[in-house]
Formats: C-alpha cells, structure tokens, sequence
C-alpha cells in the first residue's frame, strides 16, 4: 500500500515517515479488549480488527483495520511502532493524514469518541 499522507502541525514529513516505517508490535490482551470494547460502544462502525493472519495484505499486518463505511475498506489504520511509547492512527481519508496519540484510547477515541478515561 502507497499513502499519500497530510501531517498534523508541527509532525515533519521525515518523522512521519519514520514512524510509518517502523514495523508494528503484536498487541497484548488488554489492547486486544480494548479494542472490542471501543468496536461495541461506536455505533456507525462497521468492523474493526487486528490484522494478524498470514495471507493479510503486508502493509496491514499487525495493525488495527477500522473499517467506518458501507464499503469494506479500511478508513483507518492503527498500529504502536515497535520500540516507541505512542500509536500511530492513519486515516485513509479523504483526507489523508496521520497523527501520533500517547495510548491506544486516545488513539480509537479520535475516529469515535465513546471510552470514557
């Protein structure tokens, strides 16, 4: 997969490369339920999931596909970069652009904000 990306304020393009080129780490159990119980509570999703079988596209692998229209494409990907703190959402747009949040709630919260802290 090719992204054109718009960055967030203050994010230059080389940092936002470096964190999408970075390969993403396998999300323990507690974000694994994190995730379900965020996919419950947001009404108008249709489906997110952790991308983690073999025959998966490789550019989705490991990462959280949201999936938020009538179609099956993914309108937003989420993934924690292996070796660093933060998580990175990908919105598949339009528009296109990529943000950096301190956790995973954060992180789903921007797309539909339905956890409470």
């Amino acid at each position: 997969m090719n992204y054109q990306c718009i960055f967030s304020v203050g994010m230059p393009r080389s940092a936002a490369d470096t964190l999408l080129s970075l390969p993403p780490r396998v999300l323990g159990p507690h974000e694994r339920a994190l995730l379900q119980e965020w996919l419950a509570a947001a009404g108008n999703i249709t489906n997110a999931y952790v991308s983690a079988r073999r025959s998966d596209d490789p550019a989705l692998r490991q990462r959280i596909v949201i999936i938020s229209g009538p179609d099956d494409r993914p309108s937003h990907l989420v993934h924690a970069p292996s070796g660093l703190r933060s998580w990175v959402l990908l919105s598949l747009g339009p528009p296109q652009r990529i943000e950096e949040f301190d956790t995973l709630r954060a992180a789903l919260n921007s797309v539909q904000h339905v956890l409470t802290y």
